[in-house]
């Protein structure tokens, strides 16, 4: 029996150049101003809080921290989040590595079938599901760090507890902002894995016979190039969703820099 290939976890790399490196690009929108995209993301109902908060941000000075919050929490517990969800996504790919089938429903990736090869709508949508549960655990991993987050800056001392006020105002309208850039990815990895299929057909037509779905698995084979081409999009997404908490972050560090 073929033996499925064992894959280290993708390095880390900026969503963009995976896409890239995957030829994938998302078709760019117009360049505008950060003034306008922003104004686009706030709602209406919130432009006086937001207004207070930028104009009380320049007026509180940088204040030394207390000692026991001058500390590394905040970037311990962002690193640790950060690597338990890398390791769920590396699990999750695991079961298919190994040829078992996956539980129905789980975030695990669909057993490779002979109807898999069709690269039809019935066949990408397990894959669809998949990537589509990974996305949402996601996001509640990222809604979770971030409050616990906010918790951190909030005692942390009156600058960055305006921070904290600040991004709980905006965590709404970016979060939504966030979803719907991100859900155009299930369907970027699709054409990745039409494209793949459809070489894969080729050969088969070539050789004159149809391949097993224990093969597609092996080192190089189809599917799994597709499943690691997923799995590097999947961690970069994480890179990205981090972000505006690495930016927290290190707004922090900046106020224990600038203290006396």
């Amino acid at each position: 029996m073929p033996k499925a290939a064992t894959q280290a976890p993708p390095a880390p790399a900026s969503l963009v150049q995976v896409l890239s490196d995957l030829g994938l690009n998302a078709r760019r929108a117009p360049k505008k101003s950060f003034a306008d995209r922003l104004a686009e993301l706030i709602d209406l109902s919130g432009a006086i809080d937001l207004s207070e908060f930028l104009r009380s941000l320049g007026r509180i000075p940088a204040q030394a921290l207390e000692a026991d919050e001058a500390t590394d929490g905040p970037g311990a517990l962002l690193q640790g989040r950060r690597r338990d969800m890398l390791r769920t996504i590396s699990d999750s790919f695991a079961p298919a590595q190994g040829g078992e089938p996956a539980p129905a429903g789980s975030f695990f990736l669909p057993s490779a079938k002979p109807a898999t090869l069709k690269a039809d709508a019935e066949a990408w949508a397990p894959y669809q599901r998949f990537y589509s549960l990974q996305q949402s655990e996601l996001e509640r991993q990222v809604t979770l760090l971030r409050r616990a987050l906010r918790q951190q800056l909030a005692v942390a001392g009156p600058a960055l507890a305006q921070l904290a006020a600040l991004d709980a105002t905006l965590e709404g309208t970016l979060a939504d902002y966030a979803r719907r850039g991100l859900a155009v990815l299930p369907g970027l990895l699709q054409k990745r894995f039409v494209t793949l299929a459809g070489e894969q057909r080729a050969a088969d037509a070539a050789a004159g016979h149809s391949s097993e779905p224990g093969t597609w698995l092996e080192e190089g084979g189809w599917l799994q190039r597709f499943h690691r081409d997923m799995q590097r999009v999947l961690v970069a997404e994480v890179s990205l969703r981090l972000q505006p908490l690495q930016g927290m972050l290190d707004a922090l560090e900046s106020v224990k820099e600038d203290a006396p």
